[in-house]
């Protein structure tokens, strides 16, 4: 699969009333290491690094909500964010001790700890895999089938996901003609190429925002679903009664800022131009982005059980799909109990 490093390219007071709901139920439930005072101020006494997969935008729009309302600070913790980008190793970094949490692609995972990494799956914040293939609406590759001698734009190290998916669909590579690129739709848009393989939060959004209707073929619609956007920790943590509270206390803020996000993704878009000014990042982009993500941000599983929620079946699948991708993987590789610790009176926070 594509890493999370392949991506490229978030409040208004209408959330006050949701940051006090969600504050004041965190503090019936809070540990004693990170409960108010009897002025009912939250003892902000631990430092945490949560490392993002990717450089700053809307992407990341819940976590940017949880800092800007104080849902960190909450349960007791001065979270920085240290941006990702493709030059920063977010696993190395937590193996490291540098960061108590990051964000990546599952297979990344499996693959470091290929390396002796000793990492853990706690959550999955995208509910689906956003790898999708991208036509024009005008013609659009509707089906795995519809790929047939068709011309499909793909970056290198995205091959071996795209192989994976021919084969999960009973095609094979040479029944369509692979064509590098350097993760740019120019080529679609001059008709050099019928698809690329991008993902469905980023270069669809970028289309649209030029005016050009395109067609998302989900890859995960048809049996290709590795785990993305997944919360990471290192082992050894989680053995550690006062770092696995750190991290349970981390991921409890982070999934109160996704709840407010859900409720008024525009709001995060605001104040992802807000917070960062000077990135590059566009407003019409950011605002589209940040509604089309919610479809793989939130599904009926997150209703019932909770956001950041994955099944043994989900393990399951991803340990077939790995073994096709030639990585080594087993249950080991995740561990559910954080969330259930989380989620023990309900998913809603």
């Amino acid at each position: 699969m594509a890493t999370q490093s392949s991506r490229r390219s978030l409040l208004t007071s209408a959330l006050a009333g949701t940051a006090l709901l969600a504050a004041t139920a965190l503090a019936g439930c809070a540990p004693a290491s990170s409960a108010g005072s009897d002025t009912e101020e939250a003892v902000v006494d631990r430092e945490a690094t949560y490392q993002l997969s990717w450089t700053h935008s809307v992407q990341f729009g819940g976590t940017y909500l949880a800092l800007e309302n104080g849902m960190f600070e909450d349960v007791g913790l001065d979270v920085t964010l240290a941006p990702g980008g493709p030059n920063v190793a977010g696993d190395v970094n937590t193996v490291s001790g540098e960061s108590l949490v990051n964000i990546s692609g599952g297979d990344g995972v499996a693959r470091s700890n290929e390396s002796d990494a000793d990492l853990v799956i706690v959550g999955r914040q995208y509910q689906q895999a956003a790898n999708t293939i991208l036509s024009l609406a005008e013609n659009p590759l509707e089906t795995p089938e519809d790929l047939v001698g068709m011309r499909i734009g793909v970056a290198g190290t995205d091959t071996p996901a795209l192989d994976a998916f021919l084969d999960i669909n009973g095609l094979d590579s040479s029944d369509v003609e692979f064509v590098p690129t350097q993760y740019d739709p120019a080529a679609l848009v001059a008709g050099q190429i019928d698809a690329i393989f991008c993902f469905y939060n980023d270069l669809p959004i970028a289309l649209e925002t030029q005016g050009i209707e395109g067609y998302s073929m989900l890859l995960s619609d048809f049996g290709y679903d590795p785990m993305s956007q997944v919360y990471t920790v290192l082992r050894e943590n989680l053995e550690d009664d006062e770092k696995r509270q750190e991290i349970i206390d981390l991921l409890r803020a982070d999934i109160q800022g996704w709840q407010a996000y859900r409720e008024d993704p525009e709001a995060a878009a605001e104040l992802t131009m807000e917070m960062f000014p000077d990135a590059g990042l566009d407003p019409e982009t950011q605002s589209v982005q940040a509604e089309v993500q919610l479809d793989l941000m939130f599904s009926d599983l997150t209703d019932e059980y909770g956001f950041g929620w994955f099944t043994d079946e989900d393990v399951a699948a991803n340990i077939e799909l790995y073994e096709m991708l030639g990585i080594e993987a087993d249950e080991s590789l995740w561990d559910r109990s954080l969330l259930e610790e989380i989620y023990a009176d309900g998913p809603v926070l």
